[in-house]
C-alpha cells in the first residue's frame, strides 16, 4: 500500500467529530473519527492494520457505538487501490450477510402490520415454490428466518422435481441462504414492491440510513468501494497480492445490502435500543420482544449458539454477544453487540470471501477495547492475526509415495514445514487437515493429510498419494473415473472454479480454500456422505475420453485447461 497522507474530508458529515488523518507504520492510509475515548481507538486502528498486513488484504472500515450514541470510526488503507482512493465513512461496503437481520426485521414490520404472520407456511405464502415430500406445508416464515427450515444452504429456488430437506422443518438448524431469497419473496408480495423499495422502505431509511442501498447495482458502482479478490483457481497462501474482483450486481435478501460506515452507526444504535426492547421506530415493543424472543439451538455457527431473526446469540469470554458476519463476491464484514456493556462494532473489508477471512476478530476486540476503557481496565490482548498451525507436531512426518518419492512435513513451533525435492518452505492451514504453500508442488492443489486415529497415515498432493508406511499399500485409482478428473470453471462471480481428483472410488471437490468429498450415489450422481440432495454433483459430455461438464445444485461448470 501506498504512503500517502490524505485530508479526511467526510468525518465533518453529520456532526462527527474531529478527524486524524495519518500513515500507519505498513505505510497503509488511515484515518479516525468520532467522539469516543482515542487512546482506544489507536490500539484498534493498529490492530486492523494487521489484518490487512498478515491477510492480504486492501482496506477495512470500522465503527464503534455505545449506548449514549457517542461513536469512533476508522478508515483503514485502500477503497481502491489503483486510484488512491482511502477508505472514507461515506464509501459503500457491501454487508453482505448482516443483510439477513435487516431482511427479518422488514418481514417483522409487516407481521406487526398484521399482513403476515410468522407462522404462515411456505405452501400458502409462495406456493410456486415446490418442495420434495409435502414439506412446504411445514415450513413458516419463522422456519425461514431461523434457518430451521430445512432447506439447503444455496441452490436453485426452482429445482428439477423440486426442492428437499435435509431435516424436518423446525427441529434442527442449518444455514440457509435459499430460505432467505424466498424469504425476500414473501416481503415483496406483501408489501407489493421489490425487495430493495421494501427494504429502504422499511427498514434503512426509518432508521436514518439515508445512503444505504438495498441492492447492489452498476448504477451505484462509484459509491462503492472497489473490491478485491485472491486468486481464485488455487487455496492461495497469505498474505498474497489481491486482484481487482468483477463487479455483480445483487438484490436477493439473503445478502444485498451495501452501507456507508455512518448507516452502520445509525444500525448498531437501533440494534443496541433493540436489546433493550425499543424498537421504534419500525416495530412496536411487543414486536420488539417477540423478534428477540426463542431463538433456535444453533450448535453448526459456534458452541452454544442460538439463532432467529438473522441474529446469532453467542457467548465469548464469558460475555453474551449478538453477531453476524456476511462475505460477498469482494467484500467480508462482521458485527458484535455487547448489550450489557451497551456497545457495538461493525466492520467491512474489500475482500472476496473466497479469502474465507470475516474481520470477527476485529470487531469483537472493539467492542472488548471500548469496554475496558469505559472501565478504565487494562486494555485486552488481541488475537494473533498471522497464520499458524495449531498441534504442528500432529502432523510431522515422513511419507512416501509408490514411485519413491518422498516429503516431510516438520513442525517448527506453530509453522509446519513442507520439505519435497530439496525444497522446504511453510504451510498455512486452509480448511480441516487441509494446508496451502507457495511450493510450487502444491502451490495449485494444496496438500491434504489424513488420519487414522491420532496418527497421520496419508497425505494427497493432487491425486499423488504418500503414505507414512508404503507397507499399508496404496489407493488403487479407479481407472473408470479419470474422465471427471480436471478443472472446470463459471463464469458467475458467485462461484468458485472447482478441482475435481480423484482418490480411490471418491472424488476430492477443492474450490480455493473450500472442499468436499464426493461419493457415487445410487441414481449416478455425486454426493456427500450424509448428504441429502438429488444429485448434488453429475457429469456428463464424455468427448475425447474427458468429461466436459460439471454441475452442481443446477449450476453448470465447464472444462478448461485440463
Amino acid at each position: 500500500m501506498s504512503i500517502d497522507r490524505r485530508t479526511f474530508l467526510g468525518a465533518t458529515a453529520l456532526g462527527a467529530g474531529a478527524a486524524i488523518a495519518a500513515t500507519t507504520q505498513s505505510g497503509a492510509k488511515s484515518s479516525r473519527s468520532g467522539d469516543m475515548d482515542a487512546k482506544a481507538l489507536r490500539r484498534i486502528e493498529s490492530y486492523m492494520e494487521r489484518h490487512l498486513a498478515d491477510w492480504g488484504l486492501v482496506g477495512m472500515t470500522l465503527c464503534v457505538v455505545d449506548r449514549t450514541g457517542a461513536a469512533g470510526r476508522i478508515g483503514v488503507g485502500d477503497a481502491d487501490r489503483e486510484a488512491g482512493l482511502p477508505v472514507t465513512p461515506d464509501r459503500l461496503f457491501q454487508v453482505g450477510s448482516i443483510t439477513k437481520m435487516m431482511t427479518a426485521l422488514a418481514a417483522w414490520t409487516l407481521i406487526d402490520e398484521g399482513k403476515l404472520s410468522p407462522d404462515a407456511t411456505l405452501a400458502d405464502l409462495m406456493p410456486e415454490i415446490k418442495v420434495r415430500s409435502g414439506a412446504s406445508k411445514k415450513i413458516t416464515l419463522q422456519h425461514l428466518l431461523n434457518h430451521t427450515s430445512g432447506l439447503p444452504r444455496s441452490p436453485s429456488m426452482f429445482f428439477e422435481g423440486g426442492l428437499w430437506t435435509d431435516a424436518e422443518p423446525g427441529t434442527r438448524w442449518a444455514y440457509s441462504n435459499l430460505a432467505y431469497r424466498i424469504a425476500g419473496l414473501i416481503i415483496s408480495r406483501i408489501d407489493g414492491r421489490n425487495f430493495p423499495e421494501a427494504i429502504e422502505a422499511r427498514v434503512l431509511r426509518p432508521l436514518g440510513m439515508e445512503t444505504a442501498e438495498g441492492a447492489v447495482r452498476r448504477r451505484d458502482r462509484d459509491r462503492h468501494a472497489r473490491g478485491y479478490q485472491p486468486r481464485l483457481d488455487r487455496p492461495t497462501a497469505r498474505p498474497a497480492e489481491p486482484e481487482r474482483a468483477p463487479w455483480v450486481d445483487y438484490d436477493m435478501a439473503s445478502g444485498c445490502v451495501a452501507a456507508s460506515t455512518y448507516d452502520m452507526e445509525k444500525f448498531l444504535g437501533f440494534l443496541l435500543r433493540l436489546a433493550d426492547g425499543d424498537g421504534a421506530p419500525i416495530l412496536s415493543p411487543e414486536a420488539a420482544a417477540q423478534f428477540l424472543a426463542e431463538p433456535a439451538d444453533a450448535p453448526a455457527w459456534s458452541d452454544g449458539a442460538r439463532y432467529g431473526n438473522g441474529l446469532a446469540r453467542v457467548t465469548l469470554d464469558g460475555r453474551d454477544y449478538l453477531h453476524h458476519t456476511g462475505g460477498v463476491v469482494s467484500f467480508s464484514s462482521s458485527l458484535h453487540i455487547d448489550p450489557e456493556a451497551g456497545l457495538a462494532a461493525f466492520a467491512s473489508t474489500n475482500i472476496h470471501y473466497a479469502r474465507n477471512y470475516r474481520p470477527r476478530d476485529v470487531t469483537l476486540f472493539a467492542c472488548q477495547t471500548m469496554r475496558a476503557a469505559a472501565a478504565d481496565d487494562a486494555p485486552p490482548a488481541p488475537k494473533p492475526t498471522a497464520a499458524v498451525t495449531e498441534d504442528a507436531e500432529t502432523y510431522a512426518g515422513v511419507f512416501t509415495a509408490a514411485d519413491g518419492a518422498k516429503l516431510e512435513l516438520v513442525a517448527d513451533g506453530e509453522v509446519l514445514r513442507l520439505k519435497i525435492d530439496g525444497r522446504a518452505s511453510a504451510l498455512q492451514p486452509a480448511g480441516d487437515n487441509a494446508f496451502s504453500g507457495a511450493d510450487p508442488a502444491i502451490v495449485v492443489s494444496g496438500l491434504d493429510v489424513e488420519f487414522e486415529g491420532d496418527a497421520p497415515v496419508r497425505v494427497w498432493i493432487g491425486e499423488t498419494e504418500y503414505l507414512a508406511d508404503p507397507a499399508q499399500g496404496y489407493t488403487p485409482f479407479d481407472d473408470a473415473l479419470a474422465p471427471l478428473s480436471g478443472f472446470y470453471q463459471n463464469d458467475d462471480g458467485w462461484d468458485l472454479p472447482a478441482r475435481v481428483y480423484v482418490r480411490g472410488e471418491r472424488l476430492r471437490v477443492k474450490r480455493a480454500v473450500f472442499f468436499a468429498d464426493l461419493y457415487r450415489s445410487a441414481d449416478g450422481g455425486w454426493r456427500g456422505k450424509d448428504d441429502t440432495a438429488p444429485a448434488a454433483a453429475r457429469f456428463d459430455g464424455l468427448i475425447d475420453g474427458k468429461m466436459r461438464r460439471l454441475t452442481i445444485a443446477e449450476t453448470v461448470y465447464e472444462r478448461r485447461f485440463s
